[in-house]
């Protein structure tokens, strides 16, 4: 697929996709959606990938969300098009069975605060700004809450909806919105460094672990207990966890499958 809007490619085991539109500040419109989509599936499917990092170019901003200019008189119908392709997005992250790092730098705002917060993990320059100011326009961030109320507790996350202010990344660590906040000049090397570790871990058994953590995290408690025992029996008899526990026992780096 040639992208219009983002950049992808593989390198050392790690799949990188860039917003590239750093004059409209990487903002959202539906192509660029739906690049990023195909872009997330296809890191997924490609066995050369382990890890994937999500960006945004440019130094003003990872997403500053959706331009609002081209959805402000649309229909509902039409709306409800577009934000399916929102939706879209978050259950490709959401479905991605490996390991996924937000890189952020600048603001993250709105939709693209939401993005912030979907890969497995989310680091941030300091001089990253989060916020969801949709009321101050006489809205509200319906599909971003889907993610937030999974990743933050349900005071702070109703004060970011309501107040419609702006944090920094310092604030947005405290909260647990984010992993981890760097200096400036410490974000690419720590980034790096990251997706370096992860990718040397057993793809299968990401792949698993993955699946099993979005699968119950909505499950009522004894049917979660379940379905994760079961699971963790078919985790523990496959080969990469067979090979790693012979290899801890031998004291040697295991051999993973994938």
């Amino acid at each position: 697929m040639t992208y219009e809007t983002i950049l992808y490619d593989v390198e050392d085991r790690i799949a990188r996709i860039t917003i590239n539109q750093a004059e409209k500040m990487n903002r959202l419109s539906n192509k660029v959606l739906n690049e990023v989509i195909q872009a997330v599936k296809k890191a997924d499917e490609d066995e050369s990938a382990r890890v994937v990092v999500i960006s945004g170019a440019g130094e003003k901003a990872f997403c500053a969300g959706a331009d609002l200019t081209s959805i402000a008189h649309d229909s509902a119908f039409k709306s409800r098009e577009n934000l399916n392709l929102y939706a879209g997005m978050c259950l490709a992250f959401h479905r991605l069975t490996k390991p996924s790092i937000a890189k952020i730098r600048g603001l993250a705002l709105a939709g693209g605060c939401g993005l912030a917060m979907l890969p497995t993990f989310s680091i941030a320059a300091h001089n990253a700004k989060f916020g969801l100011p949709e009321i101050n326009v006489g809205m509200w961030p319906m599909m971003v809450t889907a993610t937030l109320f999974r990743t933050v507790g349900r005071k702070k996350a109703m004060e970011l909806i309501c107040l419609g202010e702006i944090i920094d990344a310092q604030e947005a660590e405290k909260m647990g919105m984010i992993t981890r906040e760097v200096a400036d000049q410490e974000l690419d090397d720590h980034v790096e460094k990251l997706a370096g570790k992860l990718r040397n871990k057993s793809g299968a058994i990401f792949r698993l672990g993955l699946e099993a953590y979005q699968t119950a995290m909505d499950m009522e408690y004894e049917k979660a207990m379940a379905f994760l025992r079961d699971t963790a029996a078919i985790l523990t008899n496959s080969p990469d966890s067979m090979e790693g526990t012979k290899a801890f026992v031998e004291k040697r780096k295991p051999k993973w499958t994938t």
